[in-house]
């Protein structure tokens, strides 16, 4: 489920990984969808692998054949957005509320400067598909992807420098901070560490083998989950990490926490919760209908991991207010 490369020549992995490769080569029909005028959450029906939570009533969803959504409302009403293209788009980073930057297909990255309103090509300096994208601030930022692909910018994305990988590993999540320290994981749980804002990696241990799809952080500590239901999680700044049990084989496709809430999203509508900054989590009941989907991306207020939303297949979209999930 959700998106990614062709395996290519790796037949370990799940069935996810599989369904994830058709998403960049197939394109699906789009309903409910008019020309002007706006959509509820029912009528948006394209595949959303990204999205972010702007401020606490603007949000952004984007995802198959370059189909981008903007609400203004919260998420009550959405306006379908031209992004200028009609690729894929896998990820996106607003390190405030008018800056923002989408990674895709075939390297692609575009910017936007008024709060996602409209959106521009910037350099492309890779042809390889960008799985995930994360500024620190509105000038430093790092896009990441197949085949190792590591694209870095210190401008804002005027310019961006190609620091790829020598080594052929595929890159799924990546997080950087204004200090220019950050992580990326990727296949067979593998983690990469840069204290220089992406320029330079170094690997170090993981505590697990499953390839990981998503990553992120809250403070100090830092979470990483992906393939059967497992989670890495960091509590010392991503010096040290370990791998917490979940009860669940799912694979997870994002996970976000605010404070001591969070929340990690994945495979046939599975959705877990934490109370406790991430040291555990607990699985929550969704409706039977909902476990058809896919979810691939979730965000979260600034302030509070109890408020914000959800999205994957076909449109699905679940809202969270007050830490409860609605549908």
């Amino acid at each position: 489920m959700r998106q990614f490369q062709e395996v290519r020549r790796r037949p370990r992995g799940s069935a996810a990984i599989i369904v994830m490769a058709c998403m960049l080569f197939y394109s699906f029909p789009a309903y409910g969808e008019t020309a002007e005028g706006l959509l509820t959450s029912e009528e948006v029906r394209e595949n959303i692998y990204c999205s972010a939570m702007i401020t606490d009533s603007v949000y952004l969803l984007a995802g198959d054949r370059g189909r981008m959504y903007r609400s203004e409302d919260g998420g009550k009403l959405w306006e379908t957005m031209d992004s200028g293209v009609r690729v894929p788009l896998f990820s996106m980073s607003f390190p405030d509320a008018q800056n923002g930057w989408i990674c895709g297909k075939a390297g692609l990255i575009l910017y936007s400067s008024d709060a996602g309103k409209t959106w521009q090509p910037q350099q492309k300096v890779v042809e390889r598909h960008l799985f995930s994208i994360s500024f620190g601030d509105a000038q430093h930022g790092c896009a990441i992807g197949d085949w190792g692909a590591v694209v870095v910018t210190s401008d804002g994305g005027k310019t961006w420098k190609d620091a790829t990988l020598e080594e052929d590993v595929n890159l799924y999540g990546v997080c950087l901070t204004g200090s220019g320290l950050g992580h990326m994981v990727g296949e067979f749980g593998r983690i990469f560490r840069t204290e220089d804002g992406g320029l330079t990696w170094t690997e170090i241990t993981s505590p697990a083998e499953q390839t990981m799809f998503c990553l992120s952080r809250n403070n100090d500590s830092w979470f990483a989950a992906g393939l059967d239901g497992v989670i890495m999680v960091s509590f010392d700044n991503g010096q040290n990490w370990e791998r917490l049990d979940t009860g669940i084989t799912e694979s997870l496709y994002g996970i976000q926490v605010r404070g001591n809430e969070g929340w990690a999203v994945g495979d046939v509508g599975t959705v877990l919760t934490t109370t406790d900054g991430g040291h555990s989590w607990r699985h929550v009941e969704v409706p039977v209908k909902k476990r058809l989907y896919w979810i691939g991306t979730s965000s979260l207020s600034k302030g509070s991991g109890n408020s914000g939303f959800g999205a994957g297949a076909n449109g699905l979209y679940v809202g969270i207010e007050e830490g409860k999930l609605i549908w």
